[in-house]
């Protein structure tokens, strides 16, 4: 059974139940709106050394997170739960590798360094593979290349740097075991979390029906997960410029903990 129409969450619908949806959270929609623009406030004219690889890093990543941050937001907004938590843990992702290099001096170089692991591991794959729709890509690829692809990463002895142990060096390590480990589910469309479609009738022990459309089960602890985390990013961002935005943060931080201690979810 479907609670939208047959525009799904295009249009339609979907827009009147997104107006009551905004409605019934309107404080934590509010807090969330306010911090998007002191985000864009932080790097409307913002002059980056484009000699210094940390700032140049950490402020493309800190533009990343606010993408995300938004796409959660909208997502959240329309009641698309899986869409949400899937753009939601590629937000972490960009968190920890910020927070990492904010608390790690030795991981900025490191990390920068993935592009070459990246590479090689492409350059490999279409080597390697039989599809015959690469077959020109293959040819394109000389041995030279590869060679120096695998060659360059084996002299720098580059390693690949999981997102588990960027997190431990970011401190997040319990984030990542928590709520990072439990978005895995939305990615990947394992069948535990293809369970939010499905109606389970206790008295009959069995399926009852089948659902699809907006929810707000999960906007609260999203939503402030989400803020929690940018609150912190532009806390960190703006001591890596040498700015200070210590109590403006606190008090958007104090505001998305307060929801938390009311839901379930990961607290910080």
């Amino acid at each position: 059974m479907s609670t939208i129409d047959v525009n799904g969450f295009l249009e339609g619908g979907i827009c009147n139940w997104i107006v009551d949806h905004r409605d019934r959270h309107a404080t934590l929609f509010k807090a969330m709106g306010e911090l998007n623009r002191e985000c864009h406030r932080f790097l409307s004219g913002r002059k980056v050394d484009v000699t210094s690889e940390l700032q140049i890093t950490t402020s493309a990543l800190f533009a990343r997170m606010m993408e995300l941050f938004q796409g959660t937001i909208i997502a959240v907004e329309h009641g698309m739960v899986a869409v949400g938590s899937i753009v939601f843990r590629g937000y972490l992702e960009a968190y920890f590798r910020l927070m990492a290099i904010h608390k790690d001096p030795k991981f900025l170089g490191e990390y920068l360094d993935q592009f070459q692991v990246e590479r090689s591991r492409l350059v490999n794959r279409i080597r390697k593979s039989s599809a015959p729709c690469l077959a020109e890509l293959r040819k394109s690829l000389d041995e030279n290349l590869a060679r120096d692809v695998s060659g360059t990463t084996k002299e720098k002895k580059i390693r690949e740097v999981s997102i588990k142990e960027v997190a431990n060096r970011a401190g997040l390590d319990v984030v990542y075991a928590t709520a990072y480990t439990v978005l895995c589910g939305a990615v990947h469309t394992t069948p535990l979390d293809l369970e939010s479609y499905c109606v389970y009738d206790d008295t009959r022990k069995a399926i009852s029906a089948f659902k699809y459309g907006p929810t707000d089960r999960n906007t609260e602890s999203l939503l402030a997960q989400a803020g929690l985390l940018m609150a912190d990013a532009l806390e960190t961002i703006s001591a890596i410029f040498g700015e200070d935005r210590v109590q403006l943060c606190a008090r958007f931080e104090a505001q998305f903990q307060a929801v938390l201690g009311q839901c379930s979810g990961w607290k910080r």
